[in-house]
């Protein structure tokens, strides 16, 4: 589970401290705002409250939050993942990366914040740090995390890599960056979203929220954003959410379990279950669902008990997928123009910079 939270006092950066200097410890600086923000009792009180809305539903219409996935375990099992060959979004986000990063970094002006949206573990990341490093751009890197462990351990494993790059995290959620950035109006700003996580979110969800960063940014500002789409095999999307070597799985009830810990009860027989993915080629999303094996009662703590049929579907996530159109739309949702693309060899992923007319 996730550690008790420190009061939030923010860490300065100090002009003429170069952050990469392993001398120097990287400054994880406390955004978090009362107005956005939740510390990790209220976070956790909130899935546990979610948890039994979502069970209580009727058969087969049963969800989980996806935020179940991501506590520790969770979050190890899925850096595995992204080492599993079937995973093939991080394959060729790397290819993109490995090809482009100059070109990348050719966009991003000196004296710049460079602000990563959940960042997570950072190798694809290092690729355009490096490429910034090498063109001596005097850029300052912000990795944004609710998790302050993970950024410290993250961000240590990039500290004393440079000279010109500054490193520093950010600790809070998405809207305590979108308030942060307000703060920055003097220095250009480059957003990145790797990793495709915009899937994660409904299509009308994603555009709101590319929209909301958009309002922030000035003309000069750009984001760039990570996007699956629709062209792979039918078969490849499935091995991408249902990996041969059983990471996803786990990956997957982990979850159930990680209810267990919420609740500091056996509320879940994570026995009962299994992991049944299925890509919605209609809709052009994965869905994640738990399969019941058989008939089971859910012991929420002071509640009714819940029973779980036999072959029912609890879903608890999905990822979307993007043809051209649906991304034309996407942009026109948030309100962005696309000023350039740097994609796959296949066609099949891109990142996309976007900016917004003043």
């Amino acid at each position: 589970m996730l550690g008790p939270v420190p009061s939030p006092t923010p860490v300065p950066i100090h002009s003429g401290t170069r952050l990469g200097d392993p001398a120097e410890t990287i400054p994880i600086i406390d955004i978090r705002s009362t107005a956005h923000s939740v510390t990790v009792a209220a976070l956790e009180d909130g899935i546990r409250a979610d948890v039994l809305a979502g069970l209580s539903k009727p058969y087969n219409e049963k969800e989980l939050s996806n935020l179940l996935l991501y506590n520790e375990e969770g979050l190890r099992l899925f850096e595995q993942i992204t080492y599993q060959p079937d995973y093939y979004l991080t394959g060729l986000e790397i290819d993109i990366l490995s090809r482009h990063a100059h070109q990348i970094a050719n966009s991003i002006p000196d004296g710049a914040i460079l602000l990563e949206l959940g960042a997570g573990a950072l190798r694809k990341t290092a690729l355009i740090l490096d490429a910034l490093e090498a063109q001596e751009k005097n850029v300052t890197y912000f990795a944004l995390d609710l998790d302050k462990p993970e950024l410290l351990r993250t961000l240590a494993e990039l500290n004393g890599r440079y000279t010109h790059v500054s490193l520093a995290g950010l600790w809070g959620t998405y809207d305590d960056g979108c308030t942060w950035l307000k703060q920055t109006k003097d220095r250009t700003r480059i957003i990145l979203w790797l990793g495709s996580s915009v899937g994660n979110m409904t299509r009308k969800e994603a555009g709101q929220f590319i929209r909301s960063f958009g309002d922030v940014l000035a003309p000069r500002d750009r984001f760039i954003v990570a996007i699956d789409s629709r062209y792979h095999k039918t078969d490849d999307i499935r091995a991408a959410y249902n990996d041969r070597a059983g990471v996803t799985r786990r990956f997957a009830l982990n979850a159930l379990s990680n209810i267990n810990d919420l609740f500091n009860s056996d509320v879940v027989d994570v026995s009962c279950f299994d992991y049944n993915p299925y890509y919605n080629e209609i809709l052009g999303r994965n869905e994640a669902y738990f399969r019941c094996l058989k008939e089971t009662e859910v012991k929420v703590p002071s509640e009714t008990l819940i029973l779980v049929h036999e072959g029912e579907y609890i879903r608890f996530g999905f990822s979307h997928k993007y043809d051209r159109v649906e991304k034309q739309l996407l942009w026109t949702a948030a309100g962005a123009r696309p000023v350039q693309e740097w994609g796959s060899q296949d066609g099949t992923y891109a990142l996309t910079m976007l900016s917004w007319s003043s």
